[in-house]
């Protein structure tokens, strides 16, 4: 006897509708073989009353080997026979069955204790409201639709850690937002080198720069959203390729405006240079280092966007001057806060002395630079009512 399908049996329980008349096929059955109802249920060593309980869904708890014996006897796919079985439980039994699939379905794909911290969830002892919240927020109708269309992230591994977890949520998260606002634009990678030249100044104002970059990216066909950050997913940003397109995702991760541009420059090197790859693997995960990109261009190619190491050794002696360091990031066109940042980052590589909490006091805030674009926050929206948001800042007139 072949395996039985366990999580299929138990969702065709509830999403599909099978008709097997039990009775009748009994009643074939036997008049096929030759034998009477008495004859063939003293083969088969059931009892006529626990036959009948099995087959009219009356036993409270059907013997699994009876059930098994009376499949093979009838020819009938043991799957489909235990799915019936099941179908014909009173109320109570399959309520029963409900919530055991619906808490395999929860413990499987989320961490619902960080998620609830996060507010995401707010009820944990309500498996219905936990269900209904994660359907509605990534707009399905079904589990079975859920699982069905699951993106399968490239860092699974045979025992699922929660940080796992918590990034198959943000990928999907990402994943749907981005197919719902469907960006219309071409992806033009000649006018992407453009923008990327010509994006540097806008650094400087905080209030309105990462708005007026990312409606650039926008009608050039390159999408990018902001998530905030989810604890134990380590993920800065991430590149997709969805409808042939690039899009890209950030994160408030250290929650630090020049990391915030930094993490832009670095997935933009990713669409540039690793476009071919990432479309193989429908996305990529920056800074995993399960993944098969090499980081280090990336992260190579933002820094000397912003900061070379001729720029590190020339405002060395003036770092604790602020007119010296203000005057400097002018004439590179960049805020201050990224002359500060960068440096501590060399300090750190080439001396390895931190300087990384020295300076914040010049960094700005970065929720003024998100305030305009509607990052996607946890404990509020539905992916569908999120993007409208993102839609709504990209196609304004």
């Amino acid at each position: 006897m072949k395996n039985i399908d366990v999580d299929k049996l138990l969702q065709d329980i509830f999403d599909d509708d099978v008709s097997l008349d039990i009775k009748g096929r009994f009643e074939e059955k036997i008049e096929e073989y030759g034998v009477t109802r008495t004859k063939a249920l003293k083969l088969l060593a059931i009892d006529k009353d626990v036959f009948e309980d099995i087959v009219n869904g009356t036993a409270k708890q059907p013997n699994l080997i009876h059930v098994v014996k009376i499949a093979e006897f009838l020819e009938v796919n043991v799957d489909e026979f235990i799915q019936v079985v099941l179908k014909n439980q009173n109320a109570e039994n399959i309520a029963t069955i409900d919530r055991a699939r619906k808490v395999k379905f929860l413990m499987k794909n989320f961490d619902i204790k960080t998620l609830t911290k996060e507010g995401f969830f707010e009820n944990i002892n309500d498996i219905d409201l936990l269900v209904d919240r994660v359907l509605h927020y990534f707009g399905y109708d079904s589990i079975r639709q859920f699982e069905e269309e699951l993106v399968a992230p490239l860092y699974s591994r045979t025992k699922r850690k929660f940080s796992d977890k918590m990034k198959d949520f943000w990928v999907r998260s990402a994943y749907q937002t981005f197919k719902k606002v469907d960006n219309s634009n071409e992806y033009n990678r000649e006018r992407l080198k453009d923008v990327i030249i010509n994006m540097k100044p806008y650094s400087q104002d905080v209030k309105n720069g990462l708005y007026t970059v990312c409606r650039a990216l926008y009608n050039i066909g390159v999408t990018v959203i902001f998530q905030n950050y989810l604890p134990m997913t380590h993920v800065k940003g991430a590149t997709f390729i969805i409808n042939d397109k690039p899009c890209i995702v950030l994160t408030d991760y250290l929650k630090k405006y020049p990391t915030i541009w930094f993490t832009l420059l670095h997935e933009l090197h990713h669409v540039l240079f690793d476009y071919d790859a990432i479309r193989t693997n429908k996305y990529h995960l920056s800074d995993d280092e399960d993944l098969f990109l090499i980081e280090d261009k990336a992260n190579n190619f933002a820094r000397e966007y912003f900061v070379t190491k001729n720029d590190f050794d020339y405002i060395n002696p003036y770092i604790n001057n602020p007119y010296m360091v203000e005057r400097f990031a002018n004439e590179k066109e960049i805020h201050p806060s990224l002359v500060y940042s960068f440096y501590a980052w060399y300090q750190n590589e080439l001396y390895d002395k931190k300087y990384f909490n020295v300076f914040k006091e010049f960094y700005p805030d970065y929720k003024t630079a998100l305030s305009k674009l509607n990052p996607i926050a946890w404990n509020a929206d539905s992916v569908k009512e999120s993007s409208d948001k993102i839609k709504a800042v990209f196609e304004i007139n």
